[in-house]
């Protein structure tokens, strides 16, 4: 590895900052222009990783097509953020819960029916194993007799690889309930919990980019559950997104986005849920004028 590793680089200068977001952007969607740090950090990483010191080089061999394919996602992959918990949003998970508690009403729901969840930007799996969860834990609730399937994507391979794995640092369960802990975790001798066999088996962890159309699940959603993952992109493409995941929600279904994230959104068939502390929309039977 070159010396130059083990000292701090030289920040991007401004034209140079500019043309690796315009490259990232164009190609993920992703905009770096409010986290420059995160773009600079994933940068120097990988630099590191394969020793060269040169932007500009750099620049030229990722941006190389087809060359440069394979040390583009690596860069991608070491950029992505992937900072996330179990249960990070208590009030978006109360939602949930809730949601669920109606939806598998055995009155209002056939019994042979399938429970489908999209966790959007999954990262490292935790929001995913924490809606499955919650999902297994409102079933054996209702006694619902139907199929859980939580279907989770990220743009990172390498956090993809953590999140099929499901083996966690004692510290990463510091928000799991006790009850939870002990019916969806078993302690093993690499000192990590893992998650066990019965709940993994109903997650689906796939990689792709959400402005990939064609890459989204194909199928209709019960829940999509997209937090802290649009601020990464301009507000000209939010509309572009959320309208997708409209389209991909069962009559009914709820979208979950992080407080925030979005305003002023608008869709025929969607109406904000009357929660002050969640920012979420319900998907109607028909056309709603939306709160």
């Amino acid at each position: 590895m070159a010396s130059w590793a083990f000292e701090s680089p030289a920040p991007l200068s401004d034209t140079q900052y500019a043309q690796w977001q315009q490259l990232l952007e164009q190609r993920t969607g992703i905009c770096f222009m409010q986290h420059r740090s995160i773009l600079q950090a994933g940068l120097v990483l990988r630099m590191r990783e394969i020793g060269i010191s040169d932007y500009d080089a750099y620049f030229q061999q990722v941006s190389a097509v087809p060359q440069g394919a394979i040390e583009w996602s690596l860069l991608v992959d070491r950029i992505s953020v992937k900072e996330t918990s179990f249960f990070r949003d208590a009030d978006a998970f109360k939602a949930v819960k809730q949601f669920l508690l109606k939806r598998l009403d055995a009155q209002l729901r056939p019994q042979d029916d399938t429970l489908e969840i999209w966790s959007v930007g999954c990262s490292t799996g935790e929001e995913a194993y924490s809606l499955a969860m919650v999902a297994n834990d409102m079933v054996d609730y209702t006694r619902a007799k139907v199929f859980i399937g939580v279907t989770a994507t990220d743009i990172s391979s390498t956090a993809l690889h953590y999140a099929r794995r499901g083996a966690y640092a004692p510290r990463k369960l510091e928000r799991v309930p006790v009850e939870a802990k002990i019916k969806y975790f078993s302690e093993q001798g690499d000192k990590h919990f893992h998650i066990v066999p019965g709940l993994k088996q109903k997650l689906c962890f796939t990689q792709g980019n959400i402005l990939e159309l064609a890459q989204a699940p194909a199928i209709k959603m019960d829940i999509i559950y997209c937090q802290n993952v649009l601020i990464y992109f301009q507000r000209r493409r939010h509309k572009q997104l959320l309208d997708m995941f409209a389209e991909r929600l069962k009559p009914g279904g709820l979208l979950v986005m992080g407080a925030g994230e979005v305003t002023n959104w608008r869709h025929p068939n969607m109406k904000r849920l009357a929660d002050e502390h969640v920012l979420a929309y319900i998907h109607a039977d028909e056309h709603v004028t939306a709160d």
